[in-house]
């Protein structure tokens, strides 16, 4: 008769490996689980106690075992690395079993073995790690645009660059929130796609669209990331290529932008932290100047829709239409001002009369009159709706159910409904736009 081999699961094996601790005789076991004397014996030799930590329906461990329980330390322990906080190995083994609890993998064993395979895995090497100070003194911010042209030298004024998320407040009164990275060259030339970080993976209103104006990512908080980030660069860096461009990348050092890839065409250099923003184009005007413009476009269209007796509808598609032609309308001089600003002036560039940045009119603050008026919002002017977003965080810590449901991708796949807005309600959609998202 032909002999046909019989392939254990690991589970089996982990039961193989039991009934052998019991002291019971090997032929019996081998009986038992259907197996030759020699397998038996096969099992028992290459025997480890980081053998548990896979599923027990595997028959061969293929990569690392509970890949979603690895997944997920992986992005906590990045985390922490982009805060410099220090991990050691205890704590990322406690760390990996309170994953695989709420994976609901209890077989998962923390071992000291399934610590060195994952280090091994992912590179790390455990070392204390040395912050930069918080804030950076008036002297060392003139010091900074003293020798800027320096770091600016070999480099063409349209392949220097800025970019920078948008901050915000108020956005306790809603759970709905968008945040937006722009980037921009000190030419004002070559505005790069904005990019809008939500909380919905598939918004409906994305349903039957193949192209959108600007690049759209989700994540719970709608934050952006580490990764994220990379993504965003190594994509920049990719463009950069093709075009055969090699260019400057000034940046703030947040926790988000802390973990760099590798890039060809892009070079990156941290702006010196400081809390009034002083060196950093983007937050000079040009962030503030495109809040105004978008805000205005919101304010205009629902009173326009209150006139004709409309309801507004708003959702995240319009959202993005609105972003890409509003950020096409900051015009060069604004982005030019706010760079020069922030002394981005190149050595053999002749400084000319700086134009204002921002332009409002009586006109804002009468439209904006009328709607606060009639539906008692507390902002009184129009430029308090503009700034009234101005200081809500865009990057943070996500929490331990953040990083499981991302894995489990349970995080929101769903869209929000389509926000319908009766002119009744208009000032819930003052709100939305207002209040709670960063755009």
């Amino acid at each position: 008769m032909p002999r046909y081999l019989k392939t254990l699961t690991i589970g089996e094996k982990q039961k193989v490996l039991e009934a052998v601790k019991t002291g019971r005789k090997k032929k019996d076991i081998a009986e038992e689980f259907g197996i030759p004397a020699s397998t038996l014996s096969t099992i028992i030799k290459n025997s480890k106690e980081n053998d548990l930590n896979f599923p027990t329906d595997r028959k061969r461990k293929r990569g690392p075992g509970f890949s979603d329980v690895e997944e997920c330390v992986v992005k906590w322990f990045k985390q922490c690395k982009d805060a410099k906080v220090s991990i050691g190995g205890p704590i990322l083994k406690e760390k990996a079993k309170n994953f695989a609890k709420s994976l609901g993998h209890e077989q998962f064993k923390a071992s000291n073995g399934w610590l060195e395979s994952f280090k091994k895995r992912h590179d790390i090497a455990f070392r204390k790690v040395c912050g930069e100070s918080a804030t950076v003194s008036d002297d060392i911010v003139n010091e900074w645009k003293l020798h800027l042209s320096e770091l600016l030298e070999g480099y063409k004024p349209c392949d220097i660059f800025n970019a920078d998320e948008t901050k915000c407040n108020g956005g306790k009164r809603s759970k709905e929130r968008l945040t937006l990275l722009l980037a921009v060259n000190m030419t004002g030339t070559d505005k790069l796609k904005p990019l809008i970080i939500g909380k919905s993976k598939n918004p409906r209103c994305f349903s039957c669209v193949k192209s959108f104006p600007v690049d759209y990512t989700a994540n719970k908080k709608a934050w952006m990331t580490s990764e994220l980030f990379a993504e965003w660069l190594l994509r920049i860096d990719k463009q950069m290529k093709i075009q055969k461009r090699n260019i400057l990348l000034f940046i703030d050092n947040c926790s988000a932008h802390n973990s760099l890839p590798n890039c060809q065409a892009v070079k990156v250099k941290f702006l010196p932290q400081n809390p009034n923003s002083k060196l950093q184009p983007l937050n000079q005007g040009i962030i503030k100047t495109f809040k105004t413009l978008y805000r205005k476009e919101i304010v205009r269209k629902i009173i326009s829709d209150m006139d004709d007796e409309k309801s507004t509808v708003i959702d995240i598609l319009q959202a993005m239409r609105i972003v890409d032609r509003t950020w096409r309308n900051v015009t060069t001089s604004t982005i030019v001002n706010c760079f020069r600003s922030c002394g981005f002036v190149l050595k053999i560039e002749k400084i000319d009369t700086l134009m204002p940045i921002i332009e409002n009119n009586d006109s804002d603050d009468r439209e904006w009159t009328l709607i606060a008026s009639r539906y008692g919002i507390v902002e009184k002017t129009f430029n308090d709706f503009v700034e009234i977003d101005k200081d809500i965080a865009v990057s943070g810590v996500l929490t331990d159910d953040d990083i499981t449901d991302s894995v489990r991708g349970t995080e929101d796949v769903l869209s929000e409904p389509v926000h319908r807005v009766s002119t009744k309600q208009a000032t819930g959609v003052l709100i939305l736009l207002g209040h709670s998202s960063n755009i």
